[in-house]
């Protein structure tokens, strides 16, 4: 069943809202990874997230029964899944329903969509945890 483009649009607001406010992702994974899909307007690869677990559980029983809902940091989506996923050329839907229809969206809109969504001091803090990391590694 198709969704009209205004609940797809509904769907992916409030991923970013609940995702801010909660600073934790949901995808369904397996020992083969995270769930993916192809897109639906291109020949590229979709992983999806959602912006809790009772929505990603739902999708897990209707498409990806072998799959567990995974919890991800925020922290973690912005500055590792999403530059990985922009670097492997990886497409991000939100919110996406059991029948897998949703939006779609380039890892990096994505990335600034939610940090526009951010609180500035989040947001500092954030940046202020990546300086760290970033030293801690060279």
């Amino acid at each position: 069943m198709m969704r009209d483009s205004a609940t797809c649009q509904e769907n992916h607001e409030r991923f970013i809202r609940r995702v801010v406010e909660s600073e934790i992702v949901w995808g369904l994974s397996s020992d083969h990874g995270f769930a993916d899909c192809e897109s639906n307007e291109s020949d590229r690869t979709v992983l999806v997230f959602w912006s809790d677990r009772g929505y990603a559980s739902r999708v897990r029983q209707q498409s990806y029964p072998d799959y567990e809902p995974s919890e991800i940091s925020l922290f973690d989506f912005l500055f590792r899944w999403l530059p990985g996923m922009e670097k492997d050329k990886l497409l991000v839907g939100t919110n996406w329903t059991g029948d897998l229809v949703g939006l779609e969206f380039e890892p990096r809109t994505l990335e600034e969509e939610i940090i526009t969504a951010m609180p500035r001091e989040r947001l500092q803090a954030y940046k202020a945890q990546l300086t760290d990391e970033l030293k801690r590694q060279t």
